[in-house]
């Protein structure tokens, strides 16, 4: 009894048994027979034991099952394809009526108006994943954690983006003022800069 293997990823090992029996590993594409023969007009049934794991496979059996003709069989099909698993998360922080656009490995955008969650279309087991921000909100910077890496058999759900609002410096510039004169500025009451000359100046204290 024996077939074709199409789809198995070079390296993968997929096991598949006869009758519940005589179990046969296979680590590449191409034309399988099992060890054992089986007697003219007695059944056969070829299932898969063992699905191909690193990366994960699923592996479907045609013409698999019936009774054996007075020939070999040769024509049971074993198609193997990658599984495939969703990059997911959540934003927070964004500013009320702002708006984020995230991608996955430079495409796949979504816009996000508000806090919550994200998930990205599926891809093939074993394929690298990339979150970043590809459009930053107005008067915000959004950071990504946990967004790079590469899928190993499960869906990944812990990528964090995580926004906050620009800060900016407050300054500008003092004329008039006689050399070593002092005078004492504050921004909204405080952060108190002492100036003794003419000349730019700038607050200590970023506002955002």
């Amino acid at each position: 009894i024996g077939g074709q293997v199409t789809g198995l990823v070079s390296g993968d090992t997929l096991v598949l048994q006869n009758n519940a029996g005589d179990d046969l590993t296979l680590a590449s594409d191409g034309a399988f027979t099992f060890s054992t023969p089986v007697p003219y007009t007695n059944a056969y049934s070829v299932t898969v034991l063992t699905q191909p794991s690193a990366p994960s496979e699923t592996c479907t059996v045609t013409n698999g099952a019936g009774k054996v003709p007075n020939s070999n069989v040769n024509n049971v099909a074993v198609v193997c394809a990658l599984n495939s698993f969703t990059v997911a998360g959540s934003v927070s922080g964004l500013t009320p009526g702002g708006s984020i656009e995230l991608q996955n490995n430079g495409a796949d955008s979504q816009t996000l108006m508000s806090d919550g969650a994200f998930t990205f279309t599926a891809q093939a087991d074993g394929t690298a994943y990339n979150v970043s921000v590809a459009t930053q909100p107005d008067g915000q910077t959004c950071a990504v954690t946990s967004g790079t890496g590469t899928l190993a058999g499960a869906d990944v759900s812990g990528v964090s983006v995580s926004c906050a609002d620009n800060s900016y410096t407050i300054g500008g510039q003092i004329t008039g003022l006689i050399s070593g004169d002092p005078v004492v500025l504050q921004n909204n009451g405080g952060d108190n800069l002492t100036l003794t000359s003419d000349g730019a100046f700038t607050f200590s204290a970023p506002i955002p």
